[in-house]
């Protein structure tokens, strides 16, 4: 944490969060799985955070944790703004999912190969009702262009798959 990150508050902090999942194990008896077991972190406008670990071991059940999909057990997941993500109202939360999202490291997985970079991209101004003008179409476009040149890639990409 820099000096500047220490006096701000955080964007997302997570404190002791635990989730746990009741299965039965090779023998058919109830078990428990600790999935995620007493975590905490925060992060901080400018920051970013990248979990790594192995299968099964609780990231994306984390994630899922943060975005309001599974209930935690215990602890708290704290937004900017001091609201804990479990009691954010519908309205609320919905913002919320406009401006945080769960990426996982197989493309595959999350990226349909029969739809061009353009058409992925574009996915999200649609679903969230993103550029209500008129011509919303050309300015979807327009901020797709400057999305690709930002990351530094070629607009010449958008229509590959």
């Amino acid at each position: 944490m820099t000096e500047e990150t220490s006096t701000q508050q955080p964007l997302v902090q997570i404190s002791n969060l635990k989730k746990t999942f009741h299965v039965k194990d090779a023998n058919g008896k109830k078990a428990m799985l600790r999935a995620v077991d007493d975590v905490s972190f925060s992060i901080y406008k400018g920051e970013t955070l990248g979990l790594v670990g192995e299968s099964g071991c609780g990231k994306s059940t984390l994630g899922r944790t943060l975005l309001r999909l599974y209930k935690p057990d215990k602890g708290s997941v704290i937004r900017f703004d001091g609201n804990d993500i479990a009691d954010l109202t519908t309205a609320q939360h919905k913002k919320f999912t406009t401006e945080a999202q769960l990426i996982f490291q197989d493309p595959s997985a999350c990226m349909n190969p029969r739809r061009t970079i353009r058409q992925i991209l574009m996915e999200p101004f649609v679903i969230h009702k993103r550029d209500l003008s008129r011509d919303r179409q050309k300015n979807r476009e327009e901020t797709i262009r400057s999305l690709m040149e930002m990351v530094g890639l070629s607009v010449y990409h958008l229509d590959k798959f």
